[in-house]
């Protein structure tokens, strides 16, 4: 099979600069890096999209376990001074992430978390603070494993630079590893209903990524060594392509092990190609314990209607 690799990258490539390029910020450096733009450390975001996309960690069930929250200063210098930034918890800001993201994430109750000081410093020499987050497993009840929680952080305020207009505010998500995380190897079919040419790659390995209790999100990881997770790689008659806004996420119910819901990662038809996912409830959809393998049939459809039918089955190879 002949796979134009240099093709690929550099459409990757080129969306990704373009993607970036929509929320540049205006003025980042002044006086040498001394008074950049404070900002919080998040995934890129789009102009389209009114927060960016959360931030997620996942852990092994431990006593304590801290989730960071990164705080930079931009700029071609470190910082010429101490500068203190002040953070916030803010509800509201889980209410608009999860309206735009089309998410359900609920605020990590008080009981679960502590935080030493909500004011953190940037050293003089330096670009960097960290506002930790101190959580605690042991105090999770049963239901408190199934629930997809999450904070939403805003910088308040800062001693020094401008506040960034674009990475002020973020949401973090923490999550216990559920059963179903791990690396998989996928052997099954797609078969396209646009182009008959179009054939999927298996087998192919994946790892899949706990996002709550009960929902884990594919990750991509035999092609161009994993550096495109969330990019569906298929035959496209001869040669690699891929499907831009697409990758999906499998939502279980803990207590029968049934595959209830497949979503995409990139919204359920508020992306740009309006892709979304669409579980096939006629077969069934499940996670066998026993052998640790996930049955699951889904579509892959666009505006038009369904684009693509996906039959696979994904068997447990190690711990990821």
């Amino acid at each position: 099979m002949k796979i134009d690799k240099n093709l690929i990258l550099s459409t990757l490539l080129a969306a990704t600069l373009t993607l970036c390029g929509c929320v540049k910020e205006e003025g980042i450096f002044a006086d040498n890096g001394n008074f950049g733009i404070v900002e919080l450390d998040l995934p890129a975001r789009t102009s389209s999209s009114a927060v960016a996309r959360a931030k997620s960690s996942v852990f092994e069930a431990e006593d304590v376990i801290t989730l960071p929250v990164r705080v930079h200063l931009t700029g071609v210098e470190a910082a010429s001074e101490d500068i203190t930034v002040k953070l916030k918890i803010d509800a509201e800001i889980l209410d608009r992430y999860n309206d735009s993201w089309q998410s359900a994430y609920e605020v990590l109750p008080d009981r679960l978390y502590a935080i030493d000081s909500y004011e953190v410093t940037i050293p003089k020499g330096e670009n960097e603070a960290v506002l930790n987050i101190h959580i605690y497993p042991p105090q999770f009840s049963a239901e408190d494993f199934t629930k997809a929680y999450a904070l939403g952080v805003a910088i308040e305020s800062s001693s020094k630079g401008t506040i960034s207009g674009n990475y002020a505010e973020g949401v973090f998500a923490v999550s216990i590893k559920n059963k179903y995380d791990g690396v998989y190897e996928v052997n099954g079919t797609y078969s396209d209903y646009v182009n008959a040419a179009f054939s999927g790659i298996y087998p192919q390995i994946i790892n899949l990524v706990t996002l709550t209790g009960s929902t884990s999100e594919v990750n991509y990881v035999s092609f161009y060594s994993g550096n495109y997770p969330h990019y569906y790689f298929f035959n496209a008659g001869g040669s690699t392509s891929y499907f831009g806004n697409w990758s999906p996420i499998f939502t279980f119910d803990s207590s029968t092990n049934k595959v209830t819901a497949v979503t995409n990662y990139y919204g359920q038809g508020t992306n740009t190609s309006g892709r979304y996912g669409e579980i096939d409830s006629s077969v069934d959809n499940y996670y066998d314990p026993d052998t640790k393998t996930i049955h699951v049939t889904y579509y892959l459809v666009q505006a038009s209607g369904r684009r693509g039918k996906f039959s696979e089955v994904y068997t447990f190879k190690s711990a990821r």
